[in-house]
């Protein structure tokens, strides 16, 4: 290890330090120390120390930069992550896209059904109820994941189930009358 150099030795040295700071010149601080304290430490001792050990300018550069790569590192870091979560929501929107799909194109024909005997009716609706919430909620879903909440669809689940259950109502008292005539 290389020997401490006169300022780092002085008695002074935070007086030294911080005569520096407040931008004095090595040749004033030299001066100082002998009016004041009769410490003799030249002006190029006290540069060298001011260039080694106190330059303000060179840390504060080595500072920035570290400050800087850790901001970089780290606006990457957030970036990779959104893209994942963007990734992950696309994903998630096309799942909800086939459900829609799926939900809403039963290949049900209630006409054909109705006409079976052999058919429950009321699971057959109930089956295709529960498609068409299983469709209204991905509907929903998708809108809230879109923020579109202007478009959201709000269906009377119930009313739709009457409505259909009033359907078969209907279809069987026609049933019924067509065996009634025969």
């Amino acid at each position: 290890m290389p020997p401490r150099s006169a300022v780092e030795q002085s008695e002074h040295r935070d007086l030294i330090d911080d005569l520096l700071l407040e931008g004095k010149s090595p040749r004033f601080v030299s001066a100082y120390l002998k009016n004041e304290y009769n410490e003799s430490i030249s002006h190029t001792a006290i540069n060298n120390y001011r260039k080694n050990k106190m330059n303000i300018p060179k840390e504060v550069a080595i500072e920035y930069k570290k400050k800087k790569e850790a901001e970089k590192k780290q606006e990457i870091k957030s970036k990779k992550k959104k893209n994942k979560a963007v990734k992950k929501t696309v994903s998630d929107l096309e799942k909800l896209d086939e459900i829609i799909e799926e939900s809403f194109n039963t290949r049900i024909d209630i006409d054909r059904l109705v006409d079976d005997p052999e058919c429950d009716q009321v699971k057959v609706e109930g089956l295709k109820l529960k498609m068409r919430q299983q469709g209204i909620s991905a509907v929903n879903a998708k809108n809230n994941i879109l923020k579109q909440d202007d478009t959201n669809v709000e269906i009377n689940v119930e009313k739709v189930k009457v409505n259909l259950m009033e359907r078969i109502k209907q279809k069987r008292r026609e049933l019924n009358d067509l065996n009634s005539n025969d």
